[in-house]
């Protein structure tokens, strides 16, 4: 059973705060990677996110999505640390030249990662078969590679395919599961 968090973020101990990690951790690296592709600075922002969010619980009080809310947050620690770094530096962090004070790439960064999270979640729910077939599929592996990997047929591997795209349509929004067919170049 999943828990339930309260809205009020003052009220959090230290087992909502870990639930609220363990639920999104994903989701904010996913998003923060897209600012910055050092992995080691990202667990640094991440981190210095997770910190300010809990020490300032008592202050933020009240909200109406408290991931949303540490999306913000997240996203103006990147947007200070990018401050501090020369140019050439900042290229090094954020080679993808994301702005992070750009409202528009922040909505649109924070969707595509939320979407990126509902899919993996979608995914979990498959046969661990329609898993495998789904990921291998993402990572771009060919319809005989894929059978060869798991010992079975080409036209298994396209049954097990269809059968797990059907139940994702199934599983996600209508957007989502456009957004899937993209990343399995569908």
């Amino acid at each position: 059973m999943e828990f339930k968090l309260p809205s009020d973020i003052s009220t959090w101990d230290d087992k909502c705060m870990q639930a609220f990690i363990e639920e999104n951790a994903a989701v904010f690296r996913t998003f923060a990677l897209r600012y910055m592709d050092d992995a080691d600075a990202v667990d640094d922002v991440l981190q210095e996110a997770y910190m300010r969010f809990w020490l300032r619980r008592a202050q933020i009080g009240e909200v109406a999505s408290p991931r949303n809310y540490f999306f913000s947050v997240l996203k103006n620690i990147i947007a200070d640390k990018r401050d501090y770094f020369s140019r050439s530096d900042a290229e090094r962090v954020g080679e993808q030249g994301v702005d992070a004070s750009d409202e528009g790439a922040f909505v649109s960064n924070m969707l595509e990662a939320e979407t990126s999270r509902l899919i993996a979640h979608a995914i979990e729910q498959l046969s661990p078969q329609s898993r495998q077939v789904i990921l291998m599929t993402l990572e771009e592996e060919r319809m005989q590679d894929i059978a060869d990997a798991l010992g079975i047929t080409v036209n298994t591997v396209k049954t097990v395919k269809y059968r797990a795209l059907k139940r994702l349509s199934q599983l996600l929004s209508r957007e989502d599961f456009h957004f899937l067919l993209l990343l399995c170049h569908l």
